[in-house]
C-alpha cells in the first residue's frame, strides 16, 4: 500500500507512518511476521486495483451474445408468459367480482332471515 492504488508492480511493505501499521504495532504485531495467532498469515499487504467499470466484482468475463434464433425464442416465450399473465389477471378479476356478489347475496339473505325471525309480519 506504499504504492499508489492501481499500480501493477509487486506490493511493498507499508510505511511506519501508515495508520494501519501503527494499529498493528499497537496490538502486538511484530514487523516481518504474519498475522494471526500462530503468525501464519500474510507477510505482504494485499495489492489493490482500481475498478473503472460498473460491473460487479468477479464480472470480468464477457457474456456471450445470444444469436437471433435464441432471441426470437426468448421473445416468443416472453409473449406467451405475458398473455398467460393477462388471462390469469382477467380470470382472478372475474373470480373476485363473483366472490363479492356472493358475499352481497349472503348478507342480503342474512338480513332477510333476521327480519323474518324478529318481525315475521313485515316480511
Amino acid at each position: 500500500m506504499g504504492e499508489t492504488l492501481g499500480s501493477s508492480g509487486s506490493s511493498t511493505a507499508i510505511d511506519s507512518s501508515n495508520i494501519g501499521f501503527q494499529l498493528l504495532k499497537k496490538h502486538g504485531w511484530k514487523e516481518g511476521t504474519g498475522l494471526g495467532v500462530s503468525e501464519q498469515g500474510r507477510l505482504e499487504p494485499v495489492e489493490a486495483h482500481v475498478k473503472n467499470n460498473k460491473k460487479g466484482l468477479g464480472a470480468e468475463k464477457k457474456r456471450k451474445t445470444p444469436n437471433l434464433a435464441d432471441r426470437a425464442e426468448s421473445k416468443a416465450i416472453n409473449d406467451e408468459e405475458q398473455t398467460s399473465r393477462k388471462k390469469t389477471k382477467a380470470l382472478s378479476k372475474m373470480l373476485r367480482k363473483m366472490q363479492e356478489q356472493e358475499n352481497q347475496m349472503q348478507e342480503k339473505e342474512f338480513e332477510r332471515a333476521f327480519f323474518r325471525e324478529f318481525w315475521p309480519d313485515n316480511v
